[in-house]
């Protein structure tokens, strides 16, 4: 009885202990790179990325998903690997239809025949295969806006899978445009690390940069307002009134505004029974409209916006 339970324990140790290469798995029936598509000046001048669909499939799903089982690299025409990645397992496990991406920053030749490889996992195959695709120059894009070229891409690619999955990966935006839906956002943003941030068109809330840049100010609107009776009667009429008095014709027109901003405060209080702070708003929108007609200086309005805030505060101080 104990050699017999020491013979189980051996062949259950043996079993632990086997790597997961020795349960080899079923080859795929297809295995194959298409539509490859690369595009450059996406964050950096001069960077590099490569949309790479797949298309891997099994006559039975197997339990481990792509993730484990395959690797994705990029191998420049000098035979130097400059880039690996793997699929994202979001649905079916990743097998099927899908896509991978690689995005390099720099050190990527533009148009050269470089080869993107698909191979299987030696932990999970004893004998792995490799599948080797050599681009050329039909899949860099030569669109002017390779954003734009990137959007329309992976919209191509979103419908493709939303047939493939019968998950809808696409709707519209309140604007009307073709945007990633919710399961399509949580797929692309994995599969292409970055997207977000390379093509913001695609996402329905996007991530955008504000610009703080510090406003500048002019008196041109003031300067507008001043002169827009320059050559007509007023003109002549309020010159004619500075003379009186010996004083330019832009102060006359600001003494006469104040004259009838005082003017409406005492009818305000007279007339109506107004309140000193009631009056005094009602003269101020008085000289809003003045300013406006060209009557009356910005400055001084601004001054007198001032003073009503500050008679303001000290009447409701003193009624406290």
């Amino acid at each position: 009885m104990k050699r017999f339970l020491l013979v189980i324990l051996v062949v259950f140790a043996g079993i632990m202990a086997a790597p997961p290469g020795a349960f080899a798995m079923a080859e795929p029936t297809t295995a194959s790179l298409y539509e490859i598509k690369i595009f450059k000046d996406i964050l950096y001048i001069g960077d590099y990325l490569a949309i790479v669909p797949y298309h891997i499939e099994f006559a039975v799903q197997p339990d481990e998903n792509i993730d484990s089982t395959f690797l994705f690299s990029i191998i420049s025409s000098n035979t130097t690997q400059m880039g690996a990645a793997l699929a994202y397992p979001r649905y079916y496990g990743g097998y099927g239809k899908g896509i991978v991406s690689f995005y390099i920053q720099s050190g990527m030749t533009w148009g050269a025949s470089d080869t993107f490889r698909v191979q299987e996992n030696p932990a999970y195959y004893p004998s792995p295969q490799k599948w080797d695709f050599i681009i050329g120059s039909a899949e860099y894009s030569s669109d002017t806006d390779q954003r734009q070229a990137l959007r329309a891409k992976i919209i191509d690619c979103a419908g493709e899978l939303t047939t493939e999955w019968s998950i809808d990966l696409l709707t519209n935006s309140d604007s009307g445009q073709t945007v990633l839906s919710t399961y399509g956002e949580l797929y692309f943003i994995n599969a292409i690390p970055g997207l977000q941030t390379m093509c913001p068109a695609l996402f329905s809330v996007q991530i955008e940069t504000p610009d703080y840049t510090k406003r500048t100010w002019s008196f041109a609107f003031a300067v507008l307002l001043r002169t827009k009776y320059a050559g007509t009667f007023v003109e002549g009429f309020m010159t004619g009134f500075a003379g009186l008095f010996s004083m330019n014709t832009n102060t006359a027109m600001d003494m006469l505004s104040m004259i009838i901003f005082i003017l409406a405060i005492l009818l305000s209080v007279w007339k109506f029974k107004a309140s000193i702070l009631s009056a005094f708003v009602d003269g101020y929108t008085v000289m809003l409209l003045l300013m406006v007609a060209g009557f009356v200086n910005m400055v001084v309005v601004g001054f007198l916006a001032f003073c009503s805030v500050l008679l303001g505060g000290v009447i409701l101080l003193l009624n406290r």
